[in-house]
C-alpha cells in the first residue's frame, strides 16, 4: 500500500531537537495546526482528523502520558511523516531552530 505522505529527511541537528519531543508537546502542536481537527479522547488516546487526507490516513492518535518521550524513534518518525509537518512549521512553532 502506498502512503499518501512523503518520508522526510531530517538533519542530525533537527533530529536531535525532535527526538526529545514529549507526547504532551505533540498534542499541543496538533492543537495549533489548523489542518488537524481534535475529535476527542478514547482512554489515553487523543484522536485528530485531517480532512485533506484520504481514509484511512486521515486520522492520527497520540497515546498520552504526561512528560513521556517517544521511546521508539521509528514510531516518532512515522508520526511526523503522517502529520506532514514541514521544517518551516516546526521552526515557526519553535520546536526546532
Amino acid at each position: 500500500m502506498e502512503l499518501p505522505f512523503p518520508k522526510k529527511k531530517w538533519s542530525k541537528q533537527e533530529w536531535d531537537q525532535l527526538r526529545g519531543i514529549t507526547k504532551s508537546k505533540m498534542i499541543a502542536l496538533l492543537n495549533k495546526d489548523t489542518r488537524w481537527e481534535f475529535l476527542g479522547t478514547k482512554g489515553s488516546r487523543y484522536i485528530y482528523r485531517n480532512s485533506e487526507l484520504q481514509a484511512p490516513f486521515d486520522h492520527v492518535a497520540i497515546h498520552f502520558h504526561p512528560k513521556e518521550r517517544y521511546r521508539d524513534q521509528k514510531l516518532l518518525r512515522a508520526i511526523l511523516d503522517h502529520i506532514c509537518w514541514t521544517r518551516d512549521d516546526l521552526v515557526k512553532w519553535k520546536v526546532i531552530k
